[in-house]
């Protein structure tokens, strides 16, 4: 066996953007039709997002288009390609020096923060422009606009894997007005469009179903446009950045927090640094922890916070985490998405919030009813606003479905159902760096169970009182066809016309 200390032994370091060149399969870029799909939701996400940020009903215009195509001898494309991918909107823009890093560079992003947003790890964006640099090595080119500026800027942007460093290939601006905003990304990558084009309609569908108030427009490589018009006006309530709550953090954490703290005791940072203490509550926890309360935070040892998170994980006085942080989309803008779908009868219901590991989450949850809906159960699952699409048995929200008995409510399985399920939460409990479905947590699962069964008897209701009425139209229109059996029969005995609205003294019912 080599021992660690021989001369022998070779050690090697990967900056962080080679580590994920190298793994990215973990994110979803593991073929060229799934790694298509992924590189557009993406860039959607980034830009509804900065369309919400700026408060400006979104509008998105992705545009895919084929670069070269490899056909067999039918001439239909076959297998990957290379296309290029644009994407527009009316966001925010980027300011110029912004740009690089943002979009150059792994984890670097404006989502680092206890507030709701549709990005996590800060990778996406930049993961797909990886994947179209290292499939077809061309530049991402980037045009911004921020509004109040005069400029509107081109940057052409590589980048250094090694490194981890962006690269400006070229740039260049020019004078705009002052009220154009927005941001459009253009690049070259490799895919398949064949086997990716129904996952990535299906995407643009259930985005417009949870974003109803965005316009989304898809120009496909098979020239026919994918159009789904806004059909409401109103923004979600905008989410505000928190300070982290005591119960959803680590020692790691609280260790940082207390090296960098500008306060003099360990009470005022508690108070000054962390959600829902105030002085009465600061001294209470620290009174329980054993902590005196006007010891300095730096003087805390490692033993000190080991043993300090342990209380604030025991403690039962702090308040529950604020939901200000969360944008829940609301019964309204459910059901006017969930309209999209052509359905008879439409529940939906927000819960109120609730706690897992100090993050403070919203289930959102609602039923489409007949209609245009096909026959059979159909479950649409959303974690902050974004469609999730694969790995649907594994997720929390299937396996409460699975145990739902729709009997007790007065309906079948093969009736036209279709289940939405929505959580917000500044921490989606994800299984997956790709971010498709939804652990099983208990605290989750409850809330899921509650809301779904909520919005099962109010369904039920509607469902029963459909069927009374549609009972007793079919009664009245049998009554109706003996009505006009005996009038004949009548007529025909008297040899007399009988007027069957006289014989039972009310108006003939259509």
């Amino acid at each position: 066996m080599q021992s660690l200390g021989s001369t022998d032994l070779s050690i090697s370091e990967l900056s962080i953007s080679e580590w994920f060149y190298r793994n990215r399969t973990i994110a979803g870029f593991d073929n060229p039709a799934r790694s298509l799909y992924v590189s557009i939701r993406e860039l959607v996400e980034n830009s509804l997002d900065a369309c919400e940020s700026a408060r400006v009903l979104p509008s998105v215009r992705v545009g895919l288009f084929r670069v070269s195509i490899e056909s067999d001898t039918h001439g239909i494309s076959n297998g990957p390609q290379q296309y290029r991918l644009t994407v527009r909107d009316n966001g925010t823009g980027i300011p110029r020096d912004s740009v690089p890093k943002l979009l150059g560079k792994m984890l670097t992003g404006t989502k680092f923060s206890l507030r709701q947003t549709r990005g996590t790890f800060g990778l996406g964006g930049s993961l797909a422009l990886l994947y179209g640099q290292i499939t077809t090595q061309s530049p991402i080119e980037i045009t911004t606009s921020v509004q109040g500026s005069t400029a509107r800027n081109h940057l052409q942007v590589k980048l250094d894997i090694e490194n981890n460093e962006p690269v400006i290939v070229d740039e260049s601006s020019e004078k705009k007005d002052p009220s154009e905003h927005g941001t459009r990304v253009s690049y070259r990558l490799e895919g398949d469009w064949f086997r990716s084009k129904r996952r990535i309609t299906e995407y643009f569908s259930q985005t417009s179903v949870i974003v109803p108030y965005a316009s989304l427009r898809l120009e496909t490589p098979d020239g026919e446009p994918f159009v789904l018009p806004r059909v409401i006006d109103a923004l979600p309530e905008e989410p505000r950045e928190m300070k982290p709550h005591p119960c959803g953090i680590d020692v790691e954490m609280l260790k940082q927090m207390t090296k960098s703290t500008g306060r003099n005791t360990i009470a005022s940072f508690l108070m000054s640094e962390f959600q829902g203490i105030g002085r009465k509550t600061a001294h209470q926890f620290l009174r329980f922890a054993g902590i005196e309360l006007e010891r300095h935070p730096a003087e805390l040892d490692d033993d000190d916070l080991v043993g300090l998170m342990g209380k604030m994980a025991s403690y039962r006085g702090f308040r529950s985490p604020s939901p200000r942080s969360l944008s829940p989309a609301g019964e309204e803008v459910l059901v006017a998405g969930m309209n999209r779908l052509g359905p008879d009868i439409v529940v939906a219901k927000t819960r109120a919030p609730s706690v897992y590991r100090g993050h403070p989450f919203i289930v959102e949850t609602g039923i489409a009813y007949g209609g245009a809906i096909g026959s059979g159960i159909r479950l649409l699952r959303f974690a902050n606003r974004i469609p999730l699409l694969y790995d649907e048995r594994n997720d929390v929200s299937s396996r409460v479905l699975g145990e739902l008995n729709l009997r007790n409510y007065g309906l079948k399985p093969d009736d036209p159902l279709a289940f939405f399920v929505h959580i917000c939460s500044t921490k989606i409990p994800y299984k997956t760096v790709g971010k498709e479905f939804i652990a099983d947590v208990d605290s989750v699962r409850h809330e899921i169970n509650l809301s779904i069964k909520d919005c099962m008897r109010r369904l039920g209701d509607q469902v029963r009182k459909k069927q009374r009425r549609r009972s007793m139209r079919q009664r009245e229109n049998r009554l109706q066809i003996y009505y006009r059996f005996i009038a004949d029969t009548l007529s025909e005995a008297t040899n007399q016309e009988v007027d069957i609205n006289s014989m039972f003294g009310k108006e003939r019912t259509s």
